[in-house]
């Protein structure tokens, strides 16, 4: 085993680490493309590590990023937002509405604070498939955008030290953020008197085509009520019970968001077919008798064959 190990799972090691894909939506996406992730970085080494990531790709651009030290025994995680960038693919490049690509993710590990007495390198290989949800190849099999100023089905849970007796998590169509006017749906949780990790969930059931590949294709956008006091630790998309993306860490008290706010950001999923999923969004934060927002707007899910 090496002295150091990274991943994009929550799986462990010495078991091997799934094959990861990072899915993007071309339509009406910006250019360049920006890739964020959460990666897991391990030091299996008998000393403090210092790490640094980065990476490799043709056509890709990556921002190094300096991680500090970690103990050894010890992993963390680091939620890289505008670390990978690259030119937006044109409509054309697309085959039947797709296109794979491959990027190596770089993990050094320095015994020194200067980062200049190399120890360990580890690298990922990590598949990228662009998809163009606009294509005539797909089929747009549902739309949830909200204009109908209803929830079009959706609905919240509390899954830990929402406010419950106050009628949080709660949802409703909104007008103060959204992609395509006037409304988006939003999740509005609350904590009571006192310091506390929140968590709830946005979900909706649906039955999904019989076709070979499917995509759910969301836009959320997380914001504090109050701003100051409420810090976003991770969101999580999941398909019924099963953990797809994990954005950010696990909530602590540290004044910190773990993921990005006041942004959208677009996640597609792959989902299987014939069948009826679940599609949960989870947000999790810390504040003290205080909320936090997920607005969602333009939910899609498209498949071909």
């Amino acid at each position: 085993m090496e002295g150091i190990d990274l991943r994009l799972s929550d799986v462990d090691p010495p078991l091997p680490d799934p094959k990861r894909t990072i899915y993007r939506d071309i339509y009406n996406l910006p250019d360049p493309v920006i890739l964020g992730m959460t990666i897991r970085y391990f030091n299996l080494d008998d000393v403090t590590l210092y790490f640094q990531i980065t990476g490799s790709g043709a056509g890709y651009t990556f921002t190094p990023v300096n991680l500090g030290s970690l103990g050894s025994g010890t992993n963390a995680y680091i939620n890289l937002d505008n670390f990978v960038s690259r030119a937006k693919p044109s409509a054309g490049s697309l085959t039947n509405g797709e296109l794979d690509e491959q990027i190596t993710l770089t993990l050094n590990a320095y015994t020194d604070a200067g980062y200049s007495i190399l120890k360990w390198t580890f690298n990922r290989i990590v598949s990228v498939k662009f998809i163009n949800s606009n294509d005539p190849a797909f089929t747009v099999d549902f739309l949830n955008n909200f204009d109908d100023g209803t929830i079009q089905g959706w609905a919240v849970a509390n899954e830990q030290n929402n406010f419950t007796a106050g009628g949080y998590p709660s949802i409703a169509v909104s007008n103060a953020f959204s992609l395509s006017a006037p409304y988006s749906v939003r999740m509005e949780q609350a904590c009571v008197s006192g310091t506390w990790v929140v968590r709830a969930r946005l979900y909706k059931s649906f039955a999904t085509p019989n076709r070979t590949h499917v995509y759910a294709i969301m836009n959320i956008r997380s914001t504090q009520v109050y701003g100051g006091t409420e810090y976003l630790k991770r969101i999580e998309i999941q398909k019924d019970g099963t953990l797809l993306i994990y954005l950010g860490k696990g909530g602590d008290y540290v004044a910190s968001h773990y993921v990005p706010i006041n942004k959208w950001m677009r996640i597609v999923v792959p989902l299987p077919s014939n069948t009826t999923v679940e599609v949960r969004i989870v947000q999790e934060w810390y504040g003290n008798n205080t909320g936090f927002r997920l607005y969602m707007d333009d939910f899609t899910i498209v498949s071909k064959n």
